[in-house]
């Protein structure tokens, strides 16, 4: 037993020595993405928010306006940011090569909606038609596409097409927001314009599974960005409508773990009480101090020595293993009496020739 334990301590030595043991291990990608909070890591496709400016007067439905302009966002299932098309041309300049840029167009950009059982997305295309187009309203009079109406006594008086005093833009703005790590990206469209408008379709085979979605291209004349905390009113519309906003009981505020250490534990409590009161939200302050100290008082002596004990265990084995193999948590195969070991340093320490791996 004691000839194991220090051919253990021996390869422990040998590790420290050879930090990387003899294969390169996956840390210098992994913390590239994983480290200061994955500020490297790529955005998630899903965190993103979209708001709707709609000027008051342009609206047929005084409830789209009222009570779903918030809710108008939360039925985007897809929608693209904006593209650029920047045109260049090529000079010659005494047979040298000279590439200029002439112009840049943005290109349309499209919207994917939920065809929603309250028909707030259709109330959006119905309000921006009728505001333009004359023919959604004229169409309801009998008369206005009378098969007579060409003849030579017939008198045309009401308005088609694109007649219908619109003098106000329908759309304000449009501004797409990004979001990650608490923080955002923000794309503001400048006086967009619907491009093009389509209905799903009715479909006898389909089970439900898919759900109708309306679509909807946008053009618009300019975009500007900004950047910012996820705070109250800095991303407009954003957790108004159907929005949980009471504190998960994991987290300090809900109620916290009974732990020193762990996640939401007493250490974590009291960091989240500061940064409440930091804040200036003094309650939740109060909540999260409150809190925290009830998990401290059942906290027990043996309680808070196997976590200090669980802690070091975890740490130890961590180092002793990438020491010795460069692999975290890793056993290779050896020949031995029960024909598996845990990976031994070679005797020929001044081959300094690593097998693979990373930097």
């Amino acid at each position: 037993m004691a000839g194991k334990f220090n051919s253990f301590l021996k390869s422990v030595a040998g590790g420290f020595l050879t930090p990387k043991g003899y294969m390169g291990d996956w840390q210098h990608a992994a913390r590239t993405y994983v480290d200061d909070y994955f500020r490297l890591a790529p955005k998630a496709k899903f965190l993103f928010h979209c708001y709707f400016s709609i000027n008051p007067g342009t609206v047929r439905f005084p409830q789209l306006d009222q009570r779903h302009r918030t809710e108008l966002g939360l039925l985007v299932k897809q929608v693209d940011f904006p593209k650029f098309n920047i045109k260049t041309q090529t000079l010659n300049q005494y047979n040298r090569k000279k590439v200029i840029q002439v112009t840049h167009d943005y290109g349309p950009m499209t919207f994917r909606f939920h065809d929603d059982r309250a028909n707030i997305a259709n109330m959006l295309w119905q309000s921006y038609y009728s505001y333009y187009y004359a023919d959604s309203i004229t169409a309801k009079d009998p008369s206005s596409y009378a098969r007579n109406a060409t003849s030579s006594w017939s008198n045309v008086s009401n308005s088609y097409g694109f007649d219908n005093n619109s003098t106000i833009p329908f759309f304000d703005k449009i501004i797409l927001y990004q979001m990650n790590r608490k923080e955002y990206v923000s794309y503001t469209l400048v006086n967009p314009l619907i491009s093009s408008f389509s209905h799903d379709q009715a479909n006898m085979s389909d089970n439900g599974g898919q759900g109708a979605e309306v679509n909807m291209t946008i053009d618009f004349e300019a975009v500007h960005y900004d950047i910012g905390a996820v705070d109250s009113g800095n991303v407009l519309g954003f957790a108004q409508d159907h929005y949980d906003k009471l504190p998960s009981p994991l987290s300090p505020l809900g109620g916290g773990a009974r732990s020193l250490l762990g996640q939401n534990g007493v250490f974590d409590g009291i960091g989240a009480a500061a940064n409440e009161w930091s804040k200036g939200n003094y309650l939740n302050a109060v909540v999260a101090g409150i809190n925290t100290a009830k998990n401290a008082k059942s906290l027990t002596k043996r309680g808070i020595k196997n976590e200090v004990s669980n802690l070091a265990t975890n740490i130890g084995l961590n180092v002793a293993a990438s020491a010795i193999t460069g692999l975290k948590g890793t056993t290779f195969p050896g020949i031995t009496t029960t024909q598996k070991t845990v990976a031994q340093p070679r005797s020929d320490l001044n081959n300094n020739t690593d097998i693979g791996g990373g930097g």
